[in-house]
């Protein structure tokens, strides 16, 4: 199928309009595969980060032109976007995780060097009983045991548990990446110090030029790169932080959107207002009405 006529869907088979209740969902892989004959056609989510952790079983992962078989015990990371499409045999045994991606890259900003393993879908291929994939069965299968229940603090457990699964999957990319340095290592290296120069610098508006500068390759360069590995450029990578702190200080802080541009290296909050109605089709204000319900609403439910 051509890139244009892959269809985006919320969860397979749902509207793109429809939402998740929460920032998480989970359910087991057969639960929808068999309402569709074990086969998930190739499609994108627009707005949401999926985890498939296979115990058992077997099938097949197609991202775009490639084709992999899946080999259970592994985990799938789909990132937003991306399209992909699944063949399942019919005792397959595992579960699906869908997380809003807004909800993901906040909870990874502090760590802006572990995003970049993200950008890409991935076949996680693991070695049964060894210790990696103990580790990754214990947190994805808390997750799913949190997310069936009521528990205090059920949405904090669900996302501790999906951070060391993630933290988990990247070190063990780096692994990889360690044992076999080339090309595909040096991109991984230059996205990682540009993110660290990003996350130190994104409040001073530098040019793209001067980030490029600093890490030693041109401003081409370092947007091929960016493409690659984030499917955005250089700029959309400063912008995704400066948004992520945006939102971050509307939420929680008292802070006027005045205050909130100025210390965000806006010259005034008309070119704030502008810039955020452009990244998330909100203003500011909206943003923070629609972003404080939602919090009321999930305290509510515990």
């Amino acid at each position: 199928m051509s890139p244009s006529s892959v269809p985006t869907y919320a969860l397979y088979g749902e509207r793109p309009k429809s939402a998740l209740a929460e920032a998480f969902h989970c359910e087991s892989i057969a639960s929808r595969s068999r309402l569709y004959d074990w086969r998930i056609r190739p499609h994108r989510h627009e707005a949401f980060f999926q985890i498939l952790y296979l115990r058992s079983g077997s099938g097949e992962a197609v991202f775009g032109t490639q084709r992999l078989a899946i080999e259970p015990p592994c985990v799938i990371t789909v990132p937003a976007r991306a399209a992909h499409g699944f063949a399942f045999s019919r005792d397959i045994d595992g579960v699906v995780i869908t997380v809003i991606n807004r909800h993901l890259e906040a909870m990874l900003g502090g760590a802006p060097d572990l995003l970049p393993s993200l950008a890409q879908p991935r076949l996680h291929r693991l070695d049964a009983d060894s210790a990696r994939q103990a580790r990754l069965d214990r947190w994805l299968s808390a997750f799913a045991e949190e997310f069936a229940g009521g528990a205090a603090w059920r949405a904090l457990a669900m996302q501790a548990a999906l951070v060391r699964t993630l933290i988990e999957l990247a070190r063990g990319l780096a692994d990889v990446e360690r044992a076999q340095p080339g090309p595909a290592y040096r991109k991984q290296r230059h996205l990682r110090r540009f993110n660290a120069l990003v996350d130190r610098d994104y409040r001073q508006r530098r040019p793209i030029a001067d980030y490029a500068a600093e890490l030693g390759i041109t401003a081409t360069q370092l947007n091929r790169i960016c493409r690659e590995l984030r499917a955005c450029s250089a700029l959309g990578v400063v912008n995704a932080r400066i948004l992520l702190e945006a939102e971050r200080d509307l939420v929680y802080t008292t802070l006027g959107v005045k205050e909130v541009a100025l210390g965000l290296g806006f010259a005034d909050a008309a070119y704030f207002t502008r810039f955020f109605v452009r990244q998330t089709g909100r203003t500011p204000s909206a943003f923070r009405e629609h972003a404080r319900r939602q919090l009321a609403a999930q305290r509510r439910r515990r």
